[in-house]
């Protein structure tokens, strides 16, 4: 499993985008909700700052 997260690791953004993307269109077509989409967007962007080394570890 070390191995698959040290690859793939900085790819895992995309997964958590699709989500977000689905979330988006399920708020604007169904019942979803708002707070979904931000959360979401947060949690996509900080996988996407983690795998491009912006942010830092202490």
């Amino acid at each position: 499993m070390k191995k698959l997260l040290a690859k793939y690791g900085k790819h895992f953004w995309i997964i958590s985008l699709a989500i977000t993307i689905f979330a988006t269109y399920d708020f604007f077509y169904n019942e979803g909700s708002f707070f979904d989409i931000l959360m979401l967007s947060a949690l996509t962007l900080l996988f996407y700052w983690q795998g491009q080394g912006k942010l830092e570890e202490e």
